[in-house]
């Protein structure tokens, strides 16, 4: 039975952060730590259960190995887990897992009125999904510009998508400050007034994550400081880095990466990477540091452009690369997945794909000529 007087955070109850990443739907894995010293050798099934305070439910999901795997996919739809979110998993004993985060989703018991035309009466049970927290990080990037980022499906299903408008910024001690938000018209949304001093009081670090509740039985919106963690996430997640390639980055051939990303696996230091695309075809970049900032960029003329093109990545898509740490080798970065706009309907939109699709065969062509070069002269100089 659970313990409601027990913290999360207490030693009597272990656990482990998870930062859900692109592809999570499908499975998840258990930290190796976690499961070195809690589960393996302590547990002969290969079942877990989960639970949380959202249902009544005990689900019960296959373990293979460190991988949550047959019964997950379910769980995550119920709970409308999303990309991003952060999860505790909380070990109760006996393999039980009770799972939170910042955001519950309640459920509602709906009945279908009796219809005399159908055979039967039909009972379902079906969830209330809007969202009412949201999960981000603090990045230099963000911090320099003294704007961050809020996820489109949480604006838009709280109508704060609409142009500008007033709101609050509340940290845990609750001490306020006004801010605003505003909508580009790419339809991007941004927190853009006393970030760096919301920041700066609630001791927010670059590396930093953490979620906004949104407070709305209030004269304005408030988003409310809800959870924070620093240097929680799991080693498997930290490898994980989401890149959102812009226009400029493309055309410079300069991508920065993100700070918390770098320091966390000692990428501090110029010199040769490795990209591997979605067709494991290798791709020599550089390792560049903005000595004023600390920033570690990917750069290679045209190379990142037709890297991102290889992988059918434009302006505005977001794609996730996993880092492999080979000892005595060049670090390599291999694409795992990428997330879409909402699709084109426009001609212009399809035009767009058509070049894309282009310059993809183009460059494949181009990198095939250069791997061939290169083959013919050390053969040549042999």
């Amino acid at each position: 039975m659970e313990n409601n007087d027990a913290s999360p955070f207490s030693p009597a109850n272990p656990h482990f952060f998870q930062r859900l990443l692109s592809g999570f739907q499908s499975h998840l894995k258990i930290p190796l730590t976690f499961f070195s010293k809690h589960i393996e050798g302590n547990h002969e099934g290969n079942t877990v259960k989960l639970r949380s305070d959202s249902s009544d439910r005990t689900w019960k999901v296959k373990m293979e190995g460190r991988m949550i795997t047959e019964g997950w996919t379910e769980f995550a739809k119920a709970h409308n887990l999303r990309v991003g979110d952060f999860v505790i998993f909380r070990h109760e004993g006996d393999m039980l897992f009770h799972v939170t985060g910042c955001c519950e989703i309640q459920y509602v018991q709906s009945v279908s009125n009796y219809n005399n035309k159908e055979e039967s009466d039909e009972i379902g049970e079906e969830s209330s999904s809007k969202l009412t927290c949201f999960s981000q990080s603090v990045t230099a990037s963000n911090l320099s510009k003294g704007a961050v980022g809020v996820p489109l499906d949480f604006a838009s299903q709280n109508g704060l998508n609409k142009g500008r408008r007033v709101i609050a910024l509340r940290n845990r001690e609750g001490k306020t400050w006004e801010s605003e938000l505003r909508t580009t018209s790419s339809g991007q949304v941004f927190i853009c007034r006393n970030w760096r001093s919301f920041c700066t009081a609630s001791k927010l670090k670059v590396g930093d994550s953490f979620q906004f509740k949104l407070l709305q039985n209030t004269e304005r919106p408030v988003l409310q400081l809800c959870s924070r963690s620093k240097e929680t996430l799991s080693e498997d997640t930290l490898r994980f880095v989401k890149i959102t390639p812009t226009a400029s980055s493309l055309e410079t051939g300069k991508q920065n990466l993100p700070l918390h990303f770098t320091r966390a696996n000692q990428l501090k230091r110029p010199g040769k990477i490795i990209l591997v695309d979605k067709d494991k075809i290798e791709w020599p970049m550089k390792l560049k540091e903005d000595i004023r900032s600390g920033t570690m960029s990917i750069i290679d003329g045209k190379g990142w452009k037709r890297f991102c093109a290889a992988n059918e990545v434009v302006v505005g898509e977001s794609l996730t690369l996993e880092l492999m740490i080979r000892p005595g080798r060049l670090p390599l970065l291999k694409f795992c997945s990428k997330m879409d706009q909402p699709p084109l309907k426009t001609k212009a939109g399809g035009r767009k794909r058509a070049r894309v699709q282009r310059l993809r065969q183009e460059s494949r062509l181009e990198h095939d000529v250069s791997n061939q070069e290169a083959k013919v002269k050390t053969e040549c100089s042999s």
